[in-house]
Order: structure tokens, then C-alpha cells, then sequence
């Protein structure tokens, strides 16, 4: 979960690291949820887009997705980093941030 920040003076809720202005501190309220924004009455920020999948998760859900029907087929790790565009390396990485398991023990 993205850590959430909410501008008393604007109304409205960023993700950290958004690239719009800073807010003064003074007019900062973190939130754990957007739920919990959005009933205090803030509304998403257009930029950042809190409200939506970050592309991070987007980008790791699809590679993952894509990796494990490449290895159910049987092509090697190697071969499916290459067809998805990543290193080897990079793809054993964001399939055990996302499953927990390394990608043999994936399809096994």
C-alpha cells in the first residue's frame, strides 16, 4: 500500500512522492486509506491518481501473470525474461515480491 497524504488547504489526497507542489507541513494530513480521505472529504489527486492501481503493481501483476503461463508451457526462466522484456534476475525478483515463491516453485 502506497503511503497517502491528504491537504487540508486544497482538499485534496496525493500518493507520497507526487509530482505536484509541496504542501506547508502545517497543512499535511497522512492517511493509511483513501477510504478513509474520501470520507473527510478529500477528493483524489489528477496527477498522482490514488485511486487507481499504482503502475508499479500494474507492471509487476502483468509480468508475473505472463511469467507463469510462459513456465507452465515449460520455457526456461531465462527464455521467459527475455520474451517479457526483463532481466532473469528482475523477473525472479517481482514474482517473489508478488507470490512469495521463487518462479520453479511458481508452476511446481
Amino acid at each position: 500500500m502506497t503511503p497517502l497524504y491528504a491537504v487540508r488547504t486544497t482538499g485534496i489526497v496525493c500518493r507520497v512522492g507526487c509530482g505536484s507542489r509541496r504542501p506547508n507541513p502545517e497543512n499535511v494530513v497522512w492517511v493509511t486509506h483513501l477510504d478513509e480521505a474520501l470520507a473527510a472529504g478529500f477528493r483524489p489527486c489528477k496527477r498522482c491518481r490514488p485511486d487507481d492501481v499504482h503502475p508499479q503493481e500494474a507492471f509487476r501483476d502483468s509480468v508475473v501473470s505472463q511469467a507463469r503461463d510462459y513456465l507452465r508451457l515449460g520455457v526456461g526462466v531465462a527464455d521467459t525474461a527475455a520474451r517479457l522484456h526483463v532481466s532473469e534476475r528482475h523477473l525472479r525478483r517481482l514474482v517473489r515480491q508478488h507470490t512469495g515463491l521463487s518462479p520453479r516453485e511458481l508452476i511446481g
